[in-house]
């Protein structure tokens, strides 16, 4: 018995010591997201408003899930940064993965310009096999640009307007996403969401995704921004 009570306390001493080590991981994180919002001129907010909150729920990144009576919106968000410049507004955040309940985070840019008028698409990069898999339990196999086989091999394109998708993925757009690398888009009307594909088992051109540093905010912004006015032009 007194075994049994010193192993209990000892379980219990490293539990609170990997929960101190979080704890104190992630407020050091927030802060450099601080230092880099004011460097920036941006805002920041240690979680998104509920206003935020309500408008993403019309992307599939963010839709209701379910595991067995429960429902999940896959909203752990944290280390908001915003932006509203011209018009457009810029929404920075870090996001749990969809289908875990620990681990790394997905980057996510979000954009709203009333100047912008998208059809709703979804596109993901994604190996073929995967869209397969995807189209057989979904009974979506997506959208074929006939004219572009291997953007058509390496993302997983959706929309409830296929004419209107095939007319805005033109040549010059679909060129430019094939330089890109490692994103995830979707989109509906005035609003797009930006971000990237971290999942730790996933590699693409033999390079694995990880959780973004905030030192390298920047330039992963000047990213999304780029993608967002190749979509807003």
């Amino acid at each position: 018995m007194h075994a049994a009570v010193i192993v209990f306390f000892a379980l219990l001493l490293l539990w609170i010591l990997v929960l101190s080590y979080i704890f104190v991981k992630g407020k050091k994180r927030r802060a450099e997201f601080v230092r880099v919002a004011k460097e920036l001129g941006l805002s920041f907010s240690k979680k998104p408003d509920r206003a935020l909150r309500k408008r993403l729920k019309k992307f599939g990144r963010f839709a209701t899930t379910s595991r067995g009576s429960k429902y999940y919106y896959n909203a752990n968000m944290m280390n908001v940064l915003r932006d509203n410049r011209h018009g457009v507004e810029m929404v920075f955040f870090e996001c749990r993965q969809r289908w875990e309940d620990h681990g790394s985070m997905d980057s996510v840019f979000y954009f709203r310009s009333p100047a912008m008028s998208l059809p709703q698409f979804s596109l993901r990069e994604t190996l073929l096999a995967t869209q397969l898999f995807l189209g057989s339990i979904t009974g979506n196999s997506g959208i074929n640009l006939k004219n572009h086989p291997k953007f058509s091999e390496r993302y997983y394109l959706t929309s409830n307007d296929e004419k209107a998708a095939l007319e805005l993925f033109d040549d010059n757009l679909v060129a430019f996403l094939e330089s890109q690398d490692g994103f995830h888009i979707e989109a509906d009307h005035d609003e797009i969401i930006i971000y990237t594909a971290n999942t730790q088992n996933r590699v693409v051109n033999q390079r694995p995704y990880k959780r973004i540093e905030p030192h390298e905010f920047k330039q992963l912004r000047s990213k999304a921004v780029d993608i967002f006015e190749h979509f807003s032009a």
